[in-house]
């Protein structure tokens, strides 16, 4: 197989990414990268299918141990242990990549990474030092040598798994990212969710008046095709010394969306 640059290796990676599914919808052909805990051998059939058709020739590798990943797209209810994904075997997409240490075997897999790694750095991840890896053609759809070549059963395990994401969604959870799994980076005042075409306002207090603060709203639902959220700050002067911040944000989809609160002191 013919090495490719690191930049066309996340040119392959995005392609990919691209068609993650927006998970209260799913939309068919979407890929279900949000949904981790299952359905690993059709997401990477159906991204080698597109690597090839965009002219890559890439391979697979499947990996067997006591595999466990932190996740924020674990539901945090769902079994064994929220949060996590454990797998006894995963697989994913590699491509072989030119770099300045020589030409890697790298892993395309947006079910962990938000771009092409290494497979050190892939395997590595699912904590289990003793992991098997074994490495196959692209055309092998499932272990041992079972093959898919009209992707007839890739769309359908990709059916069933976007139905999956989709209904775990529309639970009490909602949906991917789960906040209870997550940790406020800094610079991150509050982790929000809203429903679908839903406005809500927040409100900061103990804000220096003479400070300069910059807010911004980031959504965390990843759902590609248009805007999710817009927002609007309105201030209050609490004293001589403090103010009060009024965010009001609005979710501009049908679909509900998590979002991350965040803010910058531009000058003290």
């Amino acid at each position: 197989m013919p090495a490719v640059s690191i930049q066309r290796a996340q040119q392959l990676f995005d392609l990919c990414n691209s068609r993650l599914c927006c998970p209260a919808s799913c939309p068919a052909p979407c890929i279900p990268f949000l949904y981790p805990n299952n359905g690993c051998w059709a997401r990477a059939h159906e991204m080698c299918r597109l690597m090839i058709a965009d002219g890559a020739q890439p391979n697979k590798v499947w990996i067997d141990g006591n595999l466990n990943v932190p996740s924020h797209n674990k539901a945090p209810s769902t079994y064994p242990t929220g949060c996590v994904v454990g797998w006894s075997w995963h697989v994913a997409p590699t491509l072989q990549v030119n770099t300045p240490n020589g030409v890697q075997t790298w892993v395309v897999d947006p079910s962990l990474f938000p771009e092409a790694v290494p497979q050190t750095t892939w395997a590595g991840s699912q904590g289990d030092p003793n992991a098997v890896l074994t490495p196959t053609s692209a055309d092998v759809y499932y272990r041992p040598n079972t093959p898919d070549p009209t992707y007839a059963q890739t769309n359908a395990d990709l059916t069933f798994y976007r139905n999956v994401l989709k209904l775990q969604s529309a639970s009490s959870e909602g949906p991917p990212p789960y906040l209870t799994c997550m940790v406020k980076d800094p610079g991150v005042q509050w982790l929000g969710s809203l429903a679908p075409h839903q406005t809500m306002t927040w409100f900061t207090w103990g804000w220096g008046a003479h400070w300069h603060v910059f807010w911004t709203i980031m959504p965390l639902t990843m759902c590609p095709g248009g805007p999710q959220l817009t927002w609007k700050v309105n201030v209050e002067r609490a004293n001589v010394n403090q103010c009060t911040y009024w965010i009001a944000v609005t979710n501009l989809t049908g679909d509900p969306v998590n979002f991350e609160g965040r803010y910058n002191v531009l000058s003290w």
